[in-house]
């Protein structure tokens, strides 16, 4: 079944490679399906023997700006995220990330009442530490850091950064326990 679940990867990965271009690199010995979303023109940076097979949802990279970077750090699983990027969202290495939402950006401002679509949004890069579970239904919102070794709960709303060795949860997130 490995063997099949390889040879399946990857010919997706050659598919990902002729659909995408230079916008997507891709590491060795990664495992990735039929469910890669990548829309604008930023870059998507896969690591070594990151898995991005996804069962239910897809996993799905946005890029609001050509200079936008995601990058996806070594034995990292992801299934179902989604990643919204103007700036830069870097996830670290040994990461474990259910079908949560990251982004740096507030995609557009409230400053010109009249116009709410336009203007200046305010972006600011995300950086997930090393070993960091996210489950599901989770939010890690701009310029949010997560210190490694942490774990965000299922459907928490992270709108600050948090130290390392922590478990967040709730809406705001807040720390629940230190390990």
């Amino acid at each position: 079944m490995k063997k099949l679940a390889s040879l399946i990867s990857k010919l997706f990965i050659v598919y990902y490679q002729i659909i995408y271009g230079k916008k997507v690199e891709f590491g060795k010995n990664i495992i990735v399906n039929h469910k890669l979303k990548i829309k604008g023109q930023g870059k998507l940076l896969i690591a070594d023997n990151a898995n991005l097979w996804a069962y239910e949802e897809p996993n799905r990279f946005y890029f609001y700006d050509k200079e936008a970077i995601i990058q996806i750090g070594q034995n990292s699983r992801l299934n179902g995220l989604t990643c919204h990027s103007e700036k830069s969202i870097q996830i670290g290495e040994n990461c474990l990330i259910g079908s949560a939402i990251i982004m740096d950006t507030d995609f557009h401002t409230f400053s010109d009442k009249e116009h709410i679509l336009y203007g200046n949004p305010k972006t600011k890069p995300v950086q997930i530490g090393n070993n960091v579970w996210i489950c599901g239904q989770s939010v890690i919102l701009k310029g949010c850091e997560i210190g490694e070794k942490s774990v965000i709960g299922f459907r928490a709303v992270v709108s600050k950064s948090f130290p390392a060795n922590v478990v967040i949860a709730g809406n705001p997130a807040r720390i629940v326990k230190s390990k």
